[in-house]
């Protein structure tokens, strides 16, 4: 049985905190009133608490592709400065 703390990510373990902020009290109640079972509510609002990070990281390394063609293009003179 998988730890109800522990979310897989992509071959690595993130450990959840146990305790959940008093913000997020209401949405847990709401899950559990729609028949999550705890350790699914946990992971429900882990990951929505967590997925601004990652999107703010794909954005991050996106701009920073961009940047690397933009400085290639100028280097091999395909666009001037």
């Amino acid at each position: 049985m998988l730890n109800p703390l522990v979310v897989q990510n992509r071959g690595s373990a993130v450990i959840m905190p146990d305790r959940l902020y008093a913000t997020d009290n209401a949405d847990f109640e709401r899950l559990l009133s729609l028949g999550f079972t705890e350790s699914e509510a946990k992971r429900l609002l882990y990951l929505r608490d967590h997925v601004d990070e990652q999107v703010e990281y794909r954005e991050i390394l996106e701009e920073s592709r961009r940047l690397n063609f933009i400085r290639w293009l100028i280097e091999h003179d395909r666009i001037s400065r």
